[in-house]
């Protein structure tokens, strides 16, 4: 086991757009985050941002270090309209562990952070972990565009980042 120093968590803000480009609207994430980093001026050191497609163990490997988290994906629920962009935190988020008890890189981002805590790993608490997600049907589609409806998404989830962003640095200055 690693020990690591108890300042060892850094004040900056990591944003990961997760999904794969190359699957229509499951790259929306990624689209998103680009659109972020583009917004972003240039003093803001503070702000990381980063395009993946992983999760569990992998995905949580990659928030070591961070105390707030904004992951930006799409979410295929059935329960919303295709393109409506919601916000939620990790510890908002039910754990569909259903899905992921066969590997141990199957695991849910929560039962890799719990994995990750109980080995004293620095890593940010569930309620620091923001959720930008955008609901699509269509994440399977061998394409790099995206359908009409999540393209027209993009800018409310943006801003939804921007805001965030925004109530994360007044907490951190509240300090």
């Amino acid at each position: 086991m690693v020990d690591y120093p108890t300042n060892y968590l850094i004040m900056k803000i990591l944003i990961i757009g997760l999904g794969n480009p190359i699957l229509g609207d499951d790259g929306v994430g990624w689209v998103v985050a680009q659109e972020v980093k583009n917004n972003l001026a240039e003093e803001a050191k503070d702000i990381e941002v980063d395009f993946l497609a992983l999760g569990g163990l992998s995905l949580m490997e990659r928030l070591v270090g961070y105390q707030h988290v904004i992951l930006v994906d799409s979410l295929n629920t059935g329960q919303r309209h295709q393109g409506e962009v919601i916000n939620f935190t990790l510890q908002d988020m039910v754990d569909l562990i259903y899905g992921h008890a066969s590997a141990a890189h199957d695991a849910s981002l929560k039962q890799s952070l719990e994995v990750g805590r109980n080995l004293n790993v620095p890593l940010p608490s569930d309620e620091n972990v923001h959720i930008v997600a955008i609901e699509a049907r269509h994440v399977y589609d061998f394409t790099e565009e995206l359908s009409t409806e999540i393209a027209a998404a993009v800018p409310k989830a943006v801003q939804m980042v921007l805001n965030l962003i925004a109530k994360i640095e007044r907490a951190i200055d509240q300090k």
